[in-house]
């Protein structure tokens, strides 16, 4: 109930941009599970030059609206939550670089994240991953 409260007492653009963390991480993850990574990647890129929403957000709300929506939706893992957030970095006019990497050191390890201007700005791991893919948004 708690939760509904404070949904209620966000400002009209944070419960939007909620709404559509939700939905997109549930179809990516539903995506994810049926169709090849990069054709997901290909399709999302297209739709996420779409301006919907003349407001642009902080890239602090996006992530926050994508770390809220994966807690909700099960199994929303960190290339889940990269690539919305990728997305939504796109849609809201944020050049971003989506990075794939891997961690052989102990056992076989892979991770994905976001950064803007080579900070991670989300799935920040105390673990050295190798980027092997990167895919750059430029607006």
């Amino acid at each position: 109930m708690n939760q509904i409260k404070r949904f209620f007492n966000l400002s009209v653009d944070k419960k939007s941009l909620l709404i559509k963390s939700v939905i997109l991480t549930t179809l990516i993850r539903i995506c994810l599970y049926i169709i090849p990574f990069s054709r997901i990647h290909t399709t999302f890129n297209k739709l996420s030059r779409i301006k919907i929403h003349p407001n642009p957000m902080k890239v602090d709300d996006i992530i926050w609206a994508v770390m809220v929506a994966s807690h909700y939706i099960p199994k929303s893992t960190c290339l889940v939550q990269a690539i919305t957030a990728q997305i939504l970095m796109t849609h809201y006019n944020h050049d971003s670089t989506l990075r794939i990497g891997v961690n052989k050191s102990n056992d076989f390890e892979a991770h994905a994240w976001v950064e803007i201007n080579e900070k991670v700005i989300l799935g920040e791991s105390s673990i050295n991953f190798v980027p092997l893919l990167d895919l750059e948004q430029k607006i």
